[in-house]
């Protein structure tokens, strides 16, 4: 059996528990990872390789630290408990990984892949909400990275793994993350982890898990060998966006990058903005002129919702209402009613799911709390209806200007005209005028 510890060592634990070895499941340069009972239940346990850490009694103190403050969101795979010293190192107790998820580093692999581009929108938020909640707890990561995250395809939920190295913001614990996914200032010295160079990590993610492509690495990377100097410059002292409008020397090559170049043509404006603040040249160089957490939300809920499948099977991403065309059959897309918010409108059509963030200001934890979702009528899925989710009624106003109360549960039809309040956001169905021509 590989791993250093035998099929039913029993290791005591801190909490007064006891974890016995089951199994080896895997092994990286940190440790291995076990499957254990631990007081009568299957768990995971991460055994350290002795002699590992740059600072062990800083490493034990904040993983102490992070047992007993209890995990941030369910997202986390978060240090239940950790063991007593055992043959010269420990580890810690955790979740086990649940069956249908996949390394985040599979999907750039290729190995894996979504079962449609809204379950990666899906995937996304996910990691971002866990992140806003995580950083306004007053924590940073330190080492995000496509190994850490584990990802299932079919719905697009997110589990995060490794989260010994977590710590609050600003405190030094000798991790300084994995290359390719460390900010350039972390690169290049000038700074250690925080908060900032989390978004950046984070950001970096999000652009790979959309667009199969790290968004730094274009033609400058299309050398024989990434040495030392080389990766320094690539990464960290002039980084450089595939898609900065202004210096095209690091720009996609057509061939080697044309999923990237497909899929950023075909993006909605509103996205390519985002990456293209989150990735200009102030940003890079100035960690605090990064969009936030809830920047990153506010577009991705949105994205979501203006993701359209045509009949062909093809997903479209639409756009204010503008008629799209489908690429793989030519068919045209634009679909006749619309949730119209206060800057925009969203498609009504099946699985548009509104989010608190788009009705209100609200805190982190809040902030992809349901609102409304266009359902099947129970009576006949083929009647779409809007269906309040929320924990609040909402005050409808028909189209013939009746007032309604829709308490949780409740259903309006989607038909022009029909309006409510959710929260403090008054949102109104309405039809394509633009495919009317108007």
């Amino acid at each position: 059996m590989a791993g250093e510890l035998a099929v039913g060592t029993r290791i005591a634990t801190m909490l007064g528990g006891v974890v016995t070895i089951k199994r080896y499941i895997g092994g990286g340069g940190q440790g291995d990872v076990y499957a254990v009972d631990y007081n009568g239940q299957e768990k995971a346990l991460k055994w350290y390789k002795p002699n590992v850490f740059l600072n062990r009694k800083l490493f034990i103190e904040n993983l102490r630290r992070n047992v007993m403050s209890g995990a941030p969101t369910s997202e986390f795979l978060w240090p239940l408990d950790m063991t007593m010293s055992y043959n010269g190192t420990f580890g810690y107790v955790m979740n086990l990984k649940p069956e249908g998820f996949y390394e985040a580093d599979e999907f750039f692999l290729h190995h894996v892949h979504f079962s449609s581009f809204r379950q990666a929108v899906d995937a996304c938020l996910e990691i971002v909400s866990a992140f806003r909640i995580l950083h306004s707890d007053g924590y940073c990561y330190q080492d995000i990275n496509g190994g850490n995250f584990f990802i299932n395809p079919t719905s697009g939920e997110v589990l995060i793994c490794d989260n010994d190295n977590v710590a609050p913001n600003g405190r030094p614990t000798g991790i300084l993350g994995t290359p390719r996914y460390m900010a350039p200032e972390i690169v290049t010295g000038q700074s250690t982890p925080n908060v900032y160079s989390d978004r950046f990590s984070m950001s970096v993610l999000i652009f790979m898990l959309l667009c199969m492509v790290h968004p730094l690495e274009g033609k400058r990377s299309l050398v024989p060998a990434l040495g030392p100097a080389t990766q320094l410059r690539l990464y960290g002292t002039d980084p450089l966006f595939v898609m900065d409008p202004d210096d095209r020397s690091n720009a996609p090559d057509p061939k080697i990058h044309r999923n990237l170049l497909a899929v950023w043509s075909c993006l909605p404006g509103y996205m390519r903005e985002m990456m293209l603040k989150f990735f200009s040249q102030k940003s890079l160089k100035n960690p605090n002129r990064r969009p936030s957490e809830s920047d990153w939300i506010r577009v991705l809920v949105r994205f979501r919702s203006e993701i359209v499948r045509c009949s062909c099977g093809n997903e479209v991403f639409t756009s204010f209402g503008a008629p799209r065309f489908c690429e793989c059959c030519g068919k045209r897309i634009s679909p006749e009613l619309y949730l119209k918010l206060s800057g925009y409108a969203i498609p009504a059509i099946r699985d548009t799911r509104l989010y608190k963030c788009q009705t209100c200001v609200c805190n982190a934890s809040e902030e992809r709390d349901l609102v409304a979702v266009v359902d099947p009528m129970r009576q006949d899925p083929n009647v779409l209806v809007l269906r309040n989710v929320s924990s609040g009624a909402w005050d409808a106003v028909t189209s013939n200007g009746t007032n309604r109360r829709v308490p949780p549960g409740a259903v309006i039809p989607l038909k022009e005209g029909i309006s409510f309040k959710a929260n403090s956001e008054t949102i109104t169905i309405v039809k394509n005028k633009l495919e009317q021509g108007a």
